[in-house]
């Protein structure tokens, strides 16, 4: 006769933002009987991921800053999970890696770990933590845990390759006090879901201006603009300008190319060689800049005409000091684009018939999609299907959903890896 025992595991969930690590051990539980997990500890800093956590697994968590957490004030545990603080590695903050204040909460989960020797830690961070320094942000953590007792192993993936219509590249930390963990034999799924499969079609409401909603249709109706940026400071066939769809006003044919050229001619280095700065990506240009590379006796009143409808911008030039972008309050003032892909209502238009970009904190809010003869952002149920996330998962009212699902780890990744581990 054989008897199966159940091995209960208790928990601390780390960085919880609203709960990806708990869906995916509770999916876990199911999936395999022999084991049972028990959180012992719960822990965020925002409060709308504590409210929406809480309202979902029917708890009352206080906002916590893991960085005053004692170790001796947690409970005995034997599995740690955190999703730790991606801003100081992340490709769009300063990479300051280990050197920024926000990343003293992976020194707080060493402490932790080797006050209470959990047998597995599993960790969450974007992939450009693999990148940063040349490596040895990532061989440092690495060697912090071996130092404390135990086997490290690191993967890069994908959400997209774990039934998600997203595509949220990530790097995931898997420490074991008493064996190597193999990754390479992670189960990855065979499915090809898209965001087609996931959109309510039924949900029409936008907030997008209706003016703003017809100029892109109208360009829609001639070239299909699925999978375009709206984006002033880039090229390409993919990118939308807000000239060429009038948004602050009609401009003459002759006035879109000047546009078009400034936009290009600004990202060029010789110019940071001419003005005596370090080169950046998009600098002020004067007239007689302008005036070397487009001839036009009119140039002066098509400028005039693009900085009252606001398309272009006079600024003096900016520097690099110490990483930041700072005016040169002696140079010389000249033309500059004015707008980014966050000043507008929408900086994508996507594809139905493939997956979405990374959703991110800052700019998930600006994604859209094209339902009938309407434009809207997505809705928060089409959010948390693109990160698997179950329909049941409830939101409260009041909290930006945007914020949330730009910093979730996804279950179906973090489920794979349990059938791994254990």
């Amino acid at each position: 006769m054989i008897i199966n025992y159940m091995e209960l595991i208790k928990y601390v969930d780390l960085c919880s933002g609203i709960g990806g690590f708990r869906i995916a051990l509770n999916n876990y539980s199911r999936y395999n009987k022999l084991f049972k997990f028990i959180c012992v500890l719960s822990a965020d800093i925002k409060q709308d991921a504590i409210d929406t956590y809480n309202l979902n697994f029917k708890e009352n968590n206080v906002k916590i800053d893991i960085n005053n957490l004692k170790p001796t004030d947690i409970p005995n545990f034997n599995l740690l999970c955190a999703g730790f603080p991606c801003q100081p590695f992340s490709s769009a903050g300063n990479k300051k890696g280990l050197n920024d204040k926000r990343s003293s909460i992976i020194f707080k989960i060493i402490d932790i770990c080797k006050y209470h020797k959990p047998s597995i830690v599993i960790l969450e961070n974007v992939y450009n933590l693999l990148l940063l320094d040349k490596g040895k942000c990532i061989t440092k953590i690495i060697k912090l845990f071996q130092d404390i007792g135990y086997n490290v192993n690191y993967i890069k993936l994908n959400s997209k390759d774990f039934n998600c219509p997203q595509s949220r590249e990530r790097v995931y930390i898997i420490c074991s006090i008493n064996k190597y963990i193999e990754l390479k034999t992670i189960s990855y799924s065979n499915s090809n879901i898209l965001l087609k499969d996931i959109i309510d079609y039924d949900d029409k409401n936008t907030n997008i201006n209706n003016t703003f909603i017809n100029k892109l249709l109208q360009l829609h109706n001639n070239s299909s603009i699925y999978g375009c940026k709206i984006n002033d400071k880039r090229g390409g066939k993919n990118n939308i300008h807000s000239w060429d769809l009038g948004y602050n006003g009609d401009i003459t044919n002759e006035e879109c190319k000047l546009m078009n050229i400034i936009m290009l001619e600004r990202r060029k280095k010789h110019w940071a060689i001419t003005k005596n700065i370090k080169w950046m990506d998009g600098m002020p240009l004067t007239f007689d800049e302008i005036s070397t590379f487009y001839n036009n006796n009119n140039l002066q009143n098509m400028l005039n005409n693009l900085i009252e409808k606001k398309y272009l911008k006079i600024e003096k030039c900016k520097d690099l000091i110490n990483n930041k972008r700072v005016y040169i309050n002696n140079s010389k003032e000249g033309y500059n684009i004015c707008k980014g892909k966050l000043s507008f209502p929408i900086s994508k238009i996507l594809d139905p018939n493939d997956i979405t970009p990374t959703l991110t904190a800052t700019d998930s809010h600006k994604l859209a999609i094209i339902i009938d003869n309407s434009i809207r952002n997505l809705n928060c149920n089409e959010l948390k299907k693109l990160s698997g996330f179950p329909d049941e998962f409830l939101i409260p009212p009041n909290v930006n959903y945007y914020d949330l699902f730009g910093n979730v780890v996804i279950p179906n990744v973090v489920f794979a890896l349990l059938k791994l581990i254990y």
